[in-house]
């Protein structure tokens, strides 16, 4: 049997946060690093060095790597710097990923496990959301591409497999 819950194997938390003011989080964004995969937990270490310096101004809450490893940079409380306009109103899973790279069947399983955890916690269902204008008009799962400009116009993750995700997302919420 597989394991339910996503695991946290290093922990690095970014200055590049700040507050949510006690604003519940309605969507969960995925994001692609654009970085290569390293064996063991060089690649989230790495990420967790980037994200410890206030000049990147980036964060996320999470990263999964192709291994199926966790990091954690930003508590679920506060807000991580990942998406502009719906930082507030957000979770960010970064995915260490490389144009070219195949989407690795435990990274998906892992960011799957995050989905499945953030929905029992925060009331967030396990579907494709939806943004308009900076509003949040339905919640749930998005790619930080679909923000569009109010996101940053970021073009990530591409290629990404959001059904596939989503699908084991809801199995492991079932199991939880």
């Amino acid at each position: 049997m597989s394991r339910v819950h996503p695991s946290v194997d290093i922990t690095h938390i970014s200055p590049c946060h700040s507050s949510r003011f006690g604003r519940k989080p309605k969507l969960i964004v995925l994001h692609a690093t654009v970085s290569h995969n390293e064996p063991g937990l060089r690649d989230l270490r790495s990420l967790g060095n980037f994200f410890g310096t206030l000049a990147a101004r980036a964060s996320a809450h999470v990263a999964t790597d192709a291994e199926g490893n966790s990091g954690r940079y930003v508590w679920d409380h506060d807000k991580a710097w990942h998406c502009r306009w719906y930082n507030s109103p957000s979770l960010g899973i970064e995915q260490v990923w490389y144009p070219g790279d195949h989407w690795a069947a435990e990274q998906i399983r892992e960011t799957a496990r995050w989905v499945a955890y953030w929905s029992v916690k925060y009331d967030i269902p396990i579907r494709i959301g939806k943004t308009f204008g900076g509003v949040v008009t339905r919640s749930g799962v998005v790619t930080h591409r679909s923000l569009g400009r109010l996101g940053g116009g970021h073009t990530d993750p591409p290629n990404y497999p959001i059904n596939t995700m989503i699908a084991k997302a809801k199995y492991f919420k079932s199991q939880l």
